[in-house]
């Protein structure tokens, strides 16, 4: 594993960089609030001319929050079950979906099946506090509020997760799974698509993504210019694709860190 300093980030980089995608928890909050530093530094982004989208495993209900309430240009939210886009001038919220609500009604049975056994199979853990406002995943906690569970319990609601079927994804404080063959990355695309009526691709060079935990791996591997704040280390056992730079503090103050260097090359 080899990742530079984010300080060694291109300046021709910096100066074209139009989209800067990151996850919420751990990467631009501390833990789980936000600091005051990392709202200021978003505002700062925005005002720069750089289009901040949100990518997270956070709830539909959550992200309708971000989108209309924070200088962000869209939110990828439920690990890229959708993606939320709020228009200012028409005041309008934009939601689009990438299943149907008859392929999100047969997913929420399954994922009742999952909740059950997890629960009853796996002591410590619980669904997150947030589930009431998601519509496409089940979230279950590991440590945000409970107690941080053992690797092998982890490991356990891994395997019931792929026993039923399911697609997951570990964040720092979640294991999130759904139906379906969609992922941050995909969503990411078809966001990119609508709003820009281009490719991923042929965007790479002025993309950059930023991230904390195993879950924003198809990210790492698939951008040309990818970074995480330094806390990023502690899973890096789970990991095969790592970022091409990375912070050296952790979480808001990690976030910051990238961007204010982010910033400073681009007037250079």
């Amino acid at each position: 594993m080899k990742i530079s300093d984010i300080s060694s980030i291109p300046e021709d980089f910096c100066r074209s960089l139009q989209y800067l995608f990151t996850d919420i928890d751990d990467t631009i909050t501390t833990e789980g609030a936000m600091p005051s530093d990392t709202l200021a530094t978003i505002w700062k982004l925005f005002r720069s001319g750089i289009k901040v989208v949100l990518v997270t495993g956070r709830p539909a209900g959550w992200c309708d929050y971000f989108a209309r309430m924070w200088p962000v240009s869209g939110v990828i939210g439920e690990n890229g079950a959708f993606y939320f886009k709020y228009d200012r001038s028409k005041k309008k919220m934009v939601r689009v979906y990438l299943q149907t609500e008859n392929e999100r009604t047969s997913g929420r049975d399954g994922l009742d099946r999952i909740r059950i056994r997890v629960l009853s199979e796996v002591p410590g853990c619980a669904v997150s506090a947030d589930q009431p406002f998601r519509i496409a995943d089940l979230a279950i906690d590991f440590c945000e509020d409970v107690p941080p569970l053992e690797e092998e319990s982890i490991n356990k609601i891994c395997r019931i997760i792929e026993e039923e079927g399911a697609v997951y994804k570990i964040s720092s404080i979640h294991i999130n799974c759904w139906f379906g063959d969609y992922d941050k990355l995909s969503c990411f695309n078809k966001f990119l698509a609508d709003a820009e009526g281009t490719s991923l691709k042929e965007m790479e060079g002025k993309i950059l993504y930023i991230g904390d935990s195993p879950n924003d791996e198809p990210m790492f591997r698939d951008l040309k210019y990818s970074a995480a704040v330094n806390n990023i280390l502690k899973f890096s056992d789970r990991m095969e694709y790592f970022p091409l730079f990375k912070s050296s503090k952790d979480s808001g103050e990690g976030f910051k860190e990238i961007a204010d260097i982010l910033l400073l090359k681009r007037e250079y």
